[in-house]
Order: structure tokens, then sequence, then C-alpha cells
């Protein structure tokens, strides 16, 4: 089979993703016809998104044991008929649990689609590979918010959801047709360990989305002690069972360990940039929301332009050079952000976005290929699974470790002043959060060099 047509099924299982950002500009039709406020409507986000993460690891491992054609398919097919069955939901709650349900499917698709990237194409071309695949996400993100409300304005949220049926359908056509039959592998299932670390990734993850809600802290703290129990629980589990979901010892693999952090941090920076940047410039620079949607392009567009480019320039340089590139530039557009003020240029803002969206393009696509090459391609399923979680881990604290900065220094204060004091506080523990993959990959790379005999730059 051409790799490049396993490539286009791994994109559309990919851009089943634009599900978790076409449906926002939904939230305010839906809440008039169920008759909640737009903040109950909150679940709806995070509901999927929760039930992504939960279903990431079990996902992977379904994969390596029963192959990516079953999985894959039926991932699609639950998909398309929770896809199906939300469109038609009567009520808010059922709504709402049938998102959970969308997340888990959609956390299937996201995992394998990784997976086949990864094994569909020899290590030489794997980065290029991996780039293209990331674009799948990235024109999910910008184009996610604008479909989703031309489709509201033309025939209401239910549009939203019975529009994406088709994505579904090709990718389970796909996958019968184009995936190869593989042999089981037999052995006993690690139940105990994969529902251990889904409790683990769902706690960490509902603990920081809580830290970034008013009065949220008590729930944040409940969720902390259950992730640690967890995390407990999971450890305990992996040393003991025969076959566990995840072998520890890759925690051993300093590139493993490296190029995962750096993956989280490209994650962070992309949460924090886009909650952040549109708080600085709807509260305290006073752009309209339609203004500021305009302004926040330019870090997406620039991501999804670079991708392609990306694998390539992972190739020219290796994983080391453009891991360290990458998040080095996501670093310096923290750094530029440290310079707004209340009469910065939109020219600059712009600008900042641009070298933003160029870090994440290069880091996304470097770490993955590192990360992802520590594992025998029959282990593709579980490493991209536990990549993704530890990114998604990541995402979490972009959205709330700069929420506590804000909220400390505006002291809930929504005027112009107070809010661009708090975006500056937000900035700053940004830029020292993103310090640390920096400081990681630059050490990984040089104990390298010196192992490899090769100079060290000055």
């Amino acid at each position: 089979m051409d790799p490049r047509w396993l490539l286009a099924l791994a994109w559309l299982a990919g851009f089943t993703l634009i599900d978790s950002s076409i449906v926002s500009l939904a939230l305010p039709d839906i809440a008039n016809d169920f008759d909640r406020t737009v903040g109950q409507l909150a679940w709806v986000s995070t509901g999927y998104l929760l039930a992504l993460a939960a279903t990431l690891l079990a996902a992977g491992r379904l994969s390596d044991r029963y192959g990516q054609r079953p999985v894959l398919a039926g991932g699609a097919i639950g998909f398309f008929v929770a896809t199906l069955a939300c469109g038609l939901a009567p009520t808010y709650e059922l709504l709402v649990a049938l998102r959970v349900v969308q997340g888990i499917f959609g956390g299937i698709l996201y995992t394998v689609s990784l997976a086949i990237t990864v094994t569909a194409f020899p290590p030489e071309r794997r980065a290029s590979a991996i780039g293209i695949y990331f674009t799948s996400g990235a024109l999910g993100a910008v184009i996610g918010p604008v479909v989703g409300g031309f489709l509201t304005d033309l025939g209401g949220w239910r549009l939203v959801f019975l529009a994406q049926l088709p994505l579904p359908f090709v990718v389970a056509l796909g996958a019968v047709v184009l995936l190869p039959r593989v042999t089981r592998r037999t052995g006993p299932f690690d139940i105990a360990g994969i529902a251990s670390a889904s409790l683990l990734v769902v706690a960490t993850t509902f603990a920081m989305l809580q830290l970034a809600e008013p009065g949220g802290a008590t729930m944040a703290a409940v969720a902390a002690l259950v992730a640690v129990g967890a995390l407990v629980a999971f450890l305990v589990i992996e040393r003991r069972v025969p076959d566990p979901a995840v072998k520890l010892s890759i925690f051993g693999n300093a590139r493993f360990v490296v190029a995962t952090v750096a993956g989280a941090g490209a994650w962070f920076a992309i949460m924090s940039a886009t909650i952040y940047t549109a708080l600085y410039l709807q509260l305290a620079r006073e752009f309209s929301a339609a203004d500021a949607g305009l302004i926040l392009l330019a870090a997406p567009l620039v991501a999804l332009i670079g991708f392609p480019f990306g694998g390539r320039f992972v190739r020219a340089v290796g994983v080391d050079r453009a891991n360290l590139i990458g998040v080095s530039l996501m670093l310096l557009g923290s750094a530029f952000m440290l310079t707004w003020g209340a009469d910065t240029p939109v020219w600059w803002v712009v600008g900042t976005g641009l070298v933003t969206g160029a870090g994440i393009a290069v880091t996304l696509v470097a770490s993955a290929t590192d990360a992802l090459a520590q594992f025998r391609p029959e282990d593709a399923g579980t490493g991209s699974a536990l990549f993704n979680s530890l990114r998604q881990f990541g995402a979490a604290m972009g959205v709330a470790v700069p929420a506590v900065a804000f909220e400390l220094v505006a002291s809930g204060s929504r005027s112009a002043a107070a809010s661009l004091e708090g975006s500056t506080a937000a900035f700053a523990i940004r830029t020292t959060v993103l310090a640390v993959p920096l400081i990681l990959v630059a050490l990984g790379w040089r104990r390298r060099r010196q192992r490899a005999g090769e100079p060290l730059p000055a």
C-alpha cells in the first residue's frame, strides 16, 4: 500500500478533532435552545475534552493488540453515531452525555491516526509525514470557529454536528479498504493499569481546568488528591503486572522524556497564547471579539503553513537542533509578549504570533518524531497514546497556570488597567514555564554531543 494513502487516511482521522473547536461559536445558540446560561454550557466542551484524554492510552493498547484497522474503523463508526445523536439530542443533559461518548471515540481517532503516520513511513521520511499530519489539527483550529459560526447562522447548532457526519464515514470506509489485517497479539490486557492511568490524566486535567475557574480551588484540590492516588496506583500496578500497559523503563529514556516535555511545552504555548492574548486584546485593549479573532489567526496560520516545511527542516538539521530552535522561538515569542502595553502596535502583536507559531510548528514535529522513534513499530499505538497524554497535560497547564497569575494580579477586576497587569503576569509565568523545556532540550543536546565526541558551540 502506498504510504501516501495511509497518510491521507490518518490526516482525515486527525481532522475530526475540529469538533473540539467547531462547537465553540454554537454554545450561545445551544444555551438559548435549552434555556441555559453560556457558563452552564462549559461541560459541552469540557466533557468532550476530558473523555478524549481518558481514552488515549486504552486506544493505543487496543490498536497495538488488535491492529489499527478494526480499532480505527470502530472508532470512526462510534464517532459517527455519537455525532448524529448529538445533533438530535432533545435535552441538555443528554447532549453533555453524548459529548462524553463522542470524546471517547475522538480519542481513538486521535491516537490511532498518529500511530498510522508513524508506522507507514520509514524513519528518514517520518518527520515530513508527521509535519503533514499535524496540518490537520492546525487547519481545524483555524477554520473550526469560522465554520461553526457559519453553520450556526445557517441552520442552528444542530447543523454543526450533522454537517460533520461525512468525515467519520469516510474514515471508517478508508480504514476497511486501506489498512491491512494483522495477527492479534495474545496475553493479558492490563485493564487496571489503563484505568489508573486514565484516571490520572482525567483528574490532573480536571484539576488544572478548575484552577482556572472562579471558586474552583476546592474542586481542584480534590481532583489533585485523586490524581496523586491514581499515580501511586499506576506505578504499583505497572511494576507488578507481567505485560504492563506502559513499560516504566521508557521514562528512563532521556530522548523520550526531553522530547515529550518539549511537546507538552508546545501545547502549553498554544493554549496560553490563545486564551491570554485574547484577554489582553479584548479586556486590556478593548478590541472587539471579531478583531481579536483576526489578530489571533497569526500563530495558527503560520503553524499551518509551517508544518509541512517543518518536517523537511527537522530532516535537514536533525531533531536535537530542531527541538532547540523550536522551543527557543516559543520562548522568544513569550518574551515579546512581556513588551505589550496599553498602546502596543497591532503589527507587533501579530509579529509575536508569527514567531510563536513558527516555534510551535517546529517543536511539535521534532518532538513527536523523536519521542515516537523510541518505540518499536508494534508499540506505536501505545507510544502515540503516551505522548499525546502528556501533551494533554501541557495543554491543561496552559489554561490553568497563567490564569492563577492573571487573577492574583487583576484581583477580580476587568478594567483595562487591571486586565493589562493581569495579562502581563500571565505572560511572565508563561515565559518562566517555557524556560523549562528549553533548558532540558539544551542539556540533552549538549550531553549527546559530548558522548559523540562532537565539538560544542560556544
